[in-house]
């Protein structure tokens, strides 16, 4: 599998967790599935790709802008990198949705940061600890 495969691939195969988060957050494999399912599976072609270019990794390829752009000119790398975002963005998703249950968060709320979350992670994670934070707040007061 070549690497604009499995980003193409990756980009349609995530839309199941972001799915089941959405119109299933209930349900009681939805958890399951994303984290021991989609994330995974995402970890696992993560790693065939970084496994193919470990060989030429220099661990300067991080240390400043201009090289991680450099890094970013190989197709591998931008696919494992897009992988890991789609990875990490769908676990923060499941988080958000797991936490505001627990915490009585209305699901209209949740499913509202949700896309959030999907587009921009941190985003979407910042406005769910907003959300938290209010109910927690008005939890105080009560």
């Amino acid at each position: 599998m070549n690497a604009s495969s499995i980003f193409s691939f990756g980009n349609s195969f995530v839309l199941i967790g972001w799915i089941l988060l959405v119109f299933l957050p209930d349900w009681k494999y939805t958890q399951v599935l994303i984290l021991n399912g989609v994330v995974v599976f995402f970890s696992i072609l993560y790693s065939y790709l970084i496994g193919r270019d470990i060989g030429s990794f220099d661990p300067n390829s991080f240390s400043t802008l201009a090289n991680v752009k450099a890094l970013f000119q190989n197709g591998d790398a931008v696919a494992a990198g897009w992988l890991h975002y789609l990875a990490f963005d769908l676990f923060v998703g499941a988080y958000i949705v797991r936490e505001s249950k627990k915490l009585g968060i209305s699901r209209w709320i949740y499913t509202l940061i949700l896309p959030f979350a999907f587009m921009f992670g941190p985003v979407g994670y910042l406005i769910y600890f907003i959300a938290k934070t209010i109910k927690n707040k008005s939890m105080a007061l009560v």
